[in-house]
């Protein structure tokens, strides 16, 4: 065994917990948290991540950190909704009532919001663009992006949530 892969599997069984810990905390999910840990130290392992000599640790969790941020942009809308619904609504306990919810919000949106709105809407949640990808996309400014999604927002939640506003 060469002495790199010795170091990365003693600092792969002196982090991995911490690293656990964090990527649960941001995931919400045993089973993604697992996952993005193992995908770090496969990156460390085939090469394409490099730790700086000295800093493994703190790199270790801003890289954790990162992948996280990466995952939940990348989660599409609707398990997005599915998450907040079941996470935030106390009277949804089935995942079947919280599908219903969910496209029963979606219905709403696209039938409600003007087209630009809607176009903005699944560029940003379902295809997880950033707001220079749907500018540069649609050929309008980052501010009119903002402006488009603060809108389908507010009615969003004057229609589902009217004590919240």
């Amino acid at each position: 065994m060469s002495k790199e892969k010795t170091e990365i599997e003693e600092l792969y069984i002196g982090s991995y917990q911490r690293l656990l810990a964090k990527a649960r905390q941001m995931l919400k999910d045993d089973n993604d948290a697992s996952d993005a840990v193992s995908d770090v130290f496969a990156r460390i392992a085939e090469g394409s991540m490099k730790l700086p000599e000295g800093h493994e640790e703190s790199y270790l969790m801003t890289a954790i950190r990162n992948l996280c941020i990466d995952r939940i942009h990348r989660l599409t809308l609707r398990e997005k909704m599915e998450r907040r619904l079941t996470l935030s609504d106390p009277g949804m306990t089935t995942v079947d009532s919280g599908r219903e919810r969910f496209t029963e919000m979606i219905d709403y949106a696209e039938s409600v919001f003007p087209k630009q709105t809607w176009c903005v809407f699944r560029l940003r949640f379902d295809e997880g663009l950033r707001y220079q990808e749907i500018a540069g996309r649609l050929g309008i400014s980052e501010r009119t992006v903002y402006k488009h999604l603060a809108k389908a927002l507010t009615k969003l939640k004057e229609k589902f949530n009217p004590t919240s506003i």
